[in-house]
C-alpha cells in the first residue's frame, strides 16, 4: 500500500495534485490577513421584568432619571443579540453596569441573554460597574410601592457570570479583573476598578494591587495587542465630569499604558459618547446602551497594526416599530423637564428654552454635537439662555460648547 501511494505521488496524477496544492497555497497567501474585531457595549442597566412590571412608581422614577428606558430592556437585549450575531465579532465585551441597581434577579436574567449570544459561537466577556455588586438600593417595584430585593456579592457575581469571565477573576487583590484573550493577536485587560467593598460606591479606584496585576498582564501579552478596559474613565472626558467619573489612581494606570505601549482604553459610566486622548493613549467612553440612540462600538485590530474605533447605533429594524422614535422622545422629554425645573417660575419663552436644551442634550449624549456647528449659537434660544448666567443647565451647556471640536464617534490609530 505504501509503495502504491508513493507511485501515485511521483507519477502524473501526483504532479497534478502537487500543482493544485501549490496554487491553493499561493491563493491563500494572496488573501488579506483577517482582522480581529470586538463589539463593545456598556451601561445596560438591565432589570428583570418581574421586578417592575406594572409599576407606575417605577416609571415615575425613570422619568426623574437620566433617560434610561429600562422598561424596554428585553426588547433592547433581543435586538442586541441579533446585532451581535449579524456583526459576527470575535467577542462581545460588556464594560460594567450590567444591572439596573445590582438586583440578583436582573443578573440571572441577563446571563441567560448572554447565553443566547454564546450559542452562536461568539464569546461574551463581562465586568462589573458601580451598579452591579453590593448595591444597597436594589429594589422590587409593585404598583405604587417598593421593597428591597436581593443584590449580589462579588462571589455571587462571579458565579452568575462564570461562563463570561476568565477563571482568574476570583475576587482576589485586583477585584474581579481578568484578561479576555480574544485571539493570539488581541488581548483585553478587563480591569475591575469598581469599589464595592461593604457597599457599592459611585467612584472607581485603581490600586497598587491593580497596578501589579496589570503590569504582569502587560509583560505576558508579548506580541499581542493589549487594550485596557474599565467601567470608569481613564482620562477626564469633559469638564463637568472631571471629578466624578474618572477613577482614582488613573495616573498610575495611564503611566503603565504609556510604558507598555497600550494605545486604547475602553470605558463607560459617563453615559455620554465621548473620546479623550493624552500622551498617545485614547480613552473611548461608550454611551449608555440603555439610552437613545443605544450605542455600541466596534473595535478592529488590523494586520498592519492599526486600530479603529467606531461607535454605532442599534439598528431600528431589529426593534419594534417606532421604537427609536419613542426612545428619543422619552430622552427628550426628560431633558425638557429638567431644563424647565432649572428655570425660575414665569420665565418667558420657557418652552423654547426647554426645547433647545433637549436638542442639545440629545446631540451631546449621542456624541454628535460639534462645537464648529454654527446653528447652535445662531438659534434664537441661545441668546435667551445667555441671560440665565447662573442657571446650572446653562452652565453645563457652556462647558460642553467650550470643549475642543472633535469626532467622538470614529477614530483610527495608526
Amino acid at each position: 500500500m505504501r509503495a502504491n501511494i508513493i507511485s501515485i505521488w511521483t507519477g502524473r496524477a501526483g504532479r497534478i495534485l502537487k500543482a493544485v496544492l501549490v496554487m491553493l497555497l499561493a491563493f491563500d497567501l494572496c488573501l488579506p490577513a483577517r482582522a480581529t474585531q470586538v463589539m463593545v457595549v456598556s451601561d445596560l442597566h438591565y432589570m428583570a421584568r418581574e421586578l417592575y412590571e406594572g409599576s407606575e412608581l417605577f416609571l415615575r422614577a425613570l422619568r426623574a432619571g437620566d433617560g434610561k428606558i429600562t422598561q424596554y430592556g428585553d426588547a433592547l437585549m433581543a435586538a442586541l443579540c441579533e446585532e451581535v450575531v449579524r456583526q459576527r465579532p470575535d467577542a462581545l465585551l460588556v464594560t460594567g453596569d450590567l444591572a439596573f441597581n445590582g438586583e440578583k434577579a436582573s443578573h440571572e436574567a441577563l446571563a441567560r441573554w448572554f447565553a443566547r449570544i454564546e450559542a452562536s459561537d461568539i464569546p461574551v466577556w463581562v465586568m462589573p460597574g458601580n451598579h452591579d455588586i453590593n448595591v444597597s438600593t436594589a429594589r422590587r417595584f409593585d404598583g405604587d410601592g417598593w421593597e428591597y430585593t436581593q443584590t449580589v456579592s462579588p462571589e455571587e457575581f462571579r458565579e452568575i457570570y462564570r461562563d463570561y469571565m476568565s477563571p482568574e477573576a476570583d475576587g482576589a487583590a485586583a477585584n474581579l479583573s481578568y484578561v479576555a484573550k480574544v485571539s493570539d493577536r488581541l488581548w483585553v485587560a478587563m480591569t475591575d476598578a469598581a469599589f464595592y467593598q461593604g457597599e457599592a460606591q459611585a467612584f472607581g479606584l485603581f490600586t497598587a494591587d491593580h497596578a501589579a496585576w496589570l503590569e504582569r498582564v502587560m509583560r505576558e501579552a508579548g506580541d499581542a495587542e493589549l487594550i485596557t478596559a474599565s467601567h470608569h474613565s481613564l482620562l477626564p472626558q469633559t469638564e463637568f465630569s472631571r471629578d466624578s467619573y474618572v477613577m482614582l489612581g488613573n495616573e498610575t494606570m495611564l503611566a503603565l499604558d504609556r510604558t507598555y505601549g497600550v494605545r486604547l482604553h475602553l470605558s463607560g459610566h459617563l453615559h455620554v459618547q465621548h473620546i479623550a486622548s493624552r500622551d498617545g493613549v485614547m480613552d473611548a467612553a461608550l454611551g449608555a446602551f440603555c439610552t437613545w440612540p443605544h450605542r455600541y462600538a466596534l473595535v478592529t485590530r488590523r494586520e498592519d497594526g492599526s486600530l479603529e474605533y467606531e461607535a454605532k447605533s442599534l439598528d431600528g429594524a431589529l426593534l419594534p416599530g417606532g421604537f427609536l422614535q419613542m426612545s428619543k422622545a422619552w430622552f427628550s422629554d426628560i431633558a425638557k423637564a429638567k431644563a424647565r425645573a432649572s428655570l425660575p417660575e414665569g420665565t418667558e419663552n420657557i418652552e423654547m428654552l426647554a426645547d433647545y436644551a433637549a436638542r442639545f442634550n440629545l446631540a451631546y449624549f449621542a456624541g454628535t454635537y460639534r462645537s464648529d456647528d454654527p446653528s447652535w449659537r445662531e438659534d434664537p434660544a441661545y441668546a435667551l439662555w445667555q441671560q440665565q448666567a447662573d442657571n446650572p443647565f446653562w452652565q453645563y451647556m457652556r462647558l460642553v460648547m467650550d470643549e475642543p471640536n472633535a469626532d467622538n464617534l470614529h477614530r483610527k490609530i495608526p
